[in-house]
This record gives C-alpha cells, sequence and structure tokens, in this order.
C-alpha cells in the first residue's frame, strides 16, 4: 500500500525526474518541481490524497502531509536520490533561511498581475484617446468631456486605488494570516472621516504627534507589506498563549488596537519630516546641480515609487512650470520608468518558463505606455540584478537629460511614450534629446540586465549544485 501511495506522488510530480529539491518540516514533505506544467492533476481525482499546490513565479512546491516522514524518507532513499539527498536537504534549508524583501514583494505583488494589467490597457486607451483629442478636431472633445469617459477612466484608476486592500490581503495569504483583518488595515485611509481629516485643511496630530496630510504614503505598498507582515507575527505569537474560548478575538483586537496606531506614530512624524526637508532639498539641488539633480533622480525615482515619496514631487514640477515654463523632474521620472521597461524586457528574454516570458512582455508594453507597476513590483524585483539594472538604465538617461537640460513642457503624472508630444518645443531639438535619453535609459538597463541574467545562468550552469539538479 505504501509503494502504491510513493508511485502515485510521483506521478502527481510529474515523474522523479521533475522533482528538483526534497524537504521535511513541521510533519510535511514539500517537493519544488522544476516545471509545474509536468503536475498530473488527474492523481487527485482518483485518489484520497490531499496536496497544497504553491505555484509563485518559476517556483513550484508540492506540499504533503507526511507525519512519520515516510514519504520523505523513501524518497531519499531512492536510486534518484542515493548520493543527493543531503545536498538537497541542505539546499532546501539553505534556500528557505535566505530571505530576500524585494523577492518577497514580488511575490506578494504577483497574484495582482492579472487585474492590474486589465486596468493598465484600458488606462493606456484612455491616454491615447486623450492625447489625440489634445491634437485632434473639436468634436471629439465631447466624449472627452463627458460621464461615460470618467467612467471608464474610474475603471482604470480602479485597482490603483484598491492597491492597498489588494496587497494586504495577498501579503496576508502568503503569509496565512488572516485576510479580513488585512483589508482592514490595508483600507484606513478609505474611511470619509480619515479622508476629510487628511485633506490638507488642517494640522492632524494622533496622541500628540504629527500626521502628515498624504494618504496615499500611508497606503504605500511597502508600508502596507510590513505592516501586515507585524500583524501576522502578533497574531501567531498571541494565538499561541490565548485560552481556547478567545481564540480568533485577542490577536484581530490588540492588532487593530495597538499594532495599527503604532504604525501611524511612525510613519506620520516620518511623513512630516519627509513634508519639512525633501521638497527643499529638490529644489535647491534642481536650483545648484541640475544634472547631478536630474541623474540622481532618474536613478532614485523608483524607490521613491516604492517608498511612497514620489507624492512630494509635484510641488516641484508645479514650481519648475510656474519658473521656467518646463519641467526637469518629469523627464527623470520618464527615464526611470523606462529603465524598469528595458531591464523587465532583458528579463522576458532570458526566462525559460513561458508565464514570466508572457508577464514580463506585457510589463514591458505596460511600463513603455506609462503603468509602471507590474514591471517594477511583479518582476524587476525578483531579482535585485535587474532591480539595480533598472536603476542605473534611470541614472544613465538623467545624466543625458541633464546635460542637455530636456524638460516637459505640460504635467503628466505617469510620462510615458505617449508623452512625447509635451517634450516638444518649437525651435529646439527638445524632443530629439528625449528620444534619445529614451533609448539610453532602456538600453543600458536592459544590456545590464540580460548580461547578468546570463552570466548567474552561466555559474548556475557550472556550479557542483546545479549539476546535481
Amino acid at each position: 500500500m505504501h509503494d502504491t501511495q510513493i508511485k502515485d506522488w510521483l506521478k502527481l510530480a510529474g515523474g522523479k525526474e521533475n522533482i528538483k529539491l526534497v524537504d521535511h518540516n513541521k510533519g510535511t514533505t514539500t517537493l519544488l518541481l522544476k516545471d509545474s506544467t509536468q503536475l498530473n492533476m488527474s492523481v487527485l481525482v482518483s485518489t484520497e490524497f490531499v496536496a497544497d499546490i504553491r505555484v509563485t513565479g518559476e517556483q513550484c512546491h508540492l506540499v504533503i502531509r507526511d507525519e512519520s516522514s515516510l514519504i520523505y524518507n523513501t524518497l531519499l532513499g531512492m536510486d534518484a536520490w542515493d548520493s543527493t539527498g543531503k545536498a538537497l536537504q541542505e539546499a532546501a534549508h539553505t534556500k528557505k533561511n535566505r530571505f530576500s524583501i524585494l523577492h518577497f514583494v514580488s511575490d506578494v505583488f504577483r497574484p495582482l498581475m492579472p487585474a492590474f494589467l486589465g486596468a493598465a490597457v484600458i488606462k493606456i486607451l484612455l491616454a491615447i484617446f486623450t492625447l489625440m483629442d489634445t491634437y485632434g478636431s473639436a468634436d471629439s472633445s465631447a466624449l472627452m468631456d463627458s460621464q461615460t469617459f470618467t467612467i471608464f477612466r474610474i475603471i482604470g484608476d480602479s485597482v490603483i486605488y484598491l492597491l492597498p486592500v489588494l496587497v494586504a490581503i495577498s501579503t496576508a495569504y502568503r503569509l496565512k494570516s488572516n485576510i479580513y483583518v488585512a483589508a482592514s488595515i490595508g483600507g484606513l485611509m478609505f474611511h470619509p472621516e480619515m479622508t476629510m481629516m487628511m485633506s490638507g485643511e488642517q494640522d492632524v496630530h494622533f496622541l500628540g504627534l504629527p500626521l502628515v496630510s498624504q494618504p496615499a504614503f500611508y497606503t504605500t505598498a511597502i508600508w502596507v507589506i510590513l505592516t501586515i507582515c507585524a500583524a501576522s507575527y502578533l497574531e501567531k505569537a498571541v494565538q499561541r498563549i490565548s485560552p481556547k474560548f478567545s481564540k480568533g478575538m485577542v490577536a484581530p483586537f490588540l492588532t487593530l488596537l495597538i499594532l495599527v496606531p503604532l504604525v501611524l506614530m511612525i510613519l506620520g512624524p516620518v511623513g512630516t519630516w519627509v513634508d519639512e526637508y525633501l521638497p527643499e532639498a529638490l529644489d535647491s539641488l534642481l536650483a545648484n546641480a541640475p544634472v547631478v539633480t536630474v541623474m540622481l533622480l532618474g536613478a532614485v525615482f523608483s524607490l521613491m515609487l516604492v517608498m511612497g515619496l514620489h507624492y512630494w514631487v509635484l510641488a516641484i514640477i508645479i514650481n519648475e512650470m510656474v519658473m521656467d515654463g518646463g519641467s526637469m523632474v518629469i523627464a527623470a521620472m520618464m527615464v526611470a520608468i523606462v529603465g524598469q521597461a528595458g531591464a523587465s524586457l532583458a528579463i522576458g528574454l532570458r526566462s525559460k518558463e513561458p508565464a514570466s516570458r508572457r508577464l514580463a512582455f506585457w510589463a514591458t508594453g505596460t511600463a513603455l505606455l506609462g503603468v509602471v507597476e507590474p514591471a517594477l513590483y511583479a518582476v524587476n524585483m525578483r531579482k535585485r540584478s535587474s532591480f539595480y539594472a533598472a536603476l542605473l538604465g534611470g541614472a544613465a538617461g538623467g545624466l543625458y537629460f541633464g546635460l542637455l537640460s530636456v524638460k516637459a513642457f505640460a504635467i503628466v503624472g505617469n510620462p510615458s511614450l505617449i508623452s512625447l508630444p509635451l517634450f516638444i518645443e518649437e525651435s529646439s531639438l527638445n524632443l530629439l534629446h528625449t528620444c534619445i535619453g529614451v533609448v539610453i535609459a532602456f538600453v543600458v538597463s536592459g544590456g545590464l540586465t540580460y548580461w547578468m541574467a546570463g552570466k548567474g545562468q552561466t555559474l548556475g550552469q557550472t556550479s557542483p549544485k546545479a549539476s546535481m539538479e
């Protein structure tokens, strides 16, 4: 009977040649599979087995309940594992102990990508219609000003608007904590009274500490993810010591009563400090060292997006427009976004997993057209090399823009290839230099990512660990 079960598990996994790593921990045996498409789901229909199948990006984990370790020991005792069982176990534990915040954030965002990409296509189409209206006939203005167009725009923005809640749910799901408590935390800033208080009409204080009037800062993905991680840790710690009659109640109570206010008490003063010093520092840098400033912004604007600091750039852009009639900051934002697109394309070209290739190619297209989140969070954050290459590509494009004083002559939220007409200036080569800078950012980030990804694959193929796999 036991041999039959082992054969069924191997059949479900796609055969022993499809198993990459084997690990046992806390009564479960986990198989890391090479190709998720080789899974034979018919086994679950014809047997009473219960398996947890987790697919995250290019990795597929098959988790089997194995209290007695019989399955684990049998797999290690098979011919395929005789010489490599110990190494496989060590590799699995090494992989588990190597935690990357960038990779974790990417894993949180990946399940959200279908909704993101669907909304992104709507936003891109609306941006194209808006551009056509700007340079087209007056007949289309009636559509642009209609309530129908407004509703379509709201539909396209809905995923971004609800992003804190979606990120909170995805994070809680990965950490196996309460997704409903997480959704409540993510939606904190949506409460009408909270929105009204944060409108900027008056100073807001919580327990004597100032709260900056930037609701989007508190709901930026990274802060939501860190908050849900802390909530998950608190929930599991409280559950262990809670009496049976109060299990499931004490942890949410303490999370909402203590943890959420604590996060506000930390982020509030931080946001207030940023609000006071960041615009002033950027203004001063832009006035005294414009080339260096645009280069730095091209490099770090993606980090500002991740940390929710990009909202403070708007005041600088408005000041530029009033004083100079054009904005170098918008130009820096453009090369930063294009840098993410270049790195995403290189990841797609290097990836051998069809699902990852499709996601990378779609993310490249949406980033070039102004929706950078799929490329930034779901693709480039999975590997530090591609993420850093995207920053370097933005810096290279920003350096060129700074040296040539490239400017945008209208305000746009997320500059993209659709925004190129906004860089047109009569009797100047501003648009030509814009195109050159965009190409530089795209080629540098894509080239570096492609080279480093290839180098990593070459090292992986020659390493002893890879040869055992």
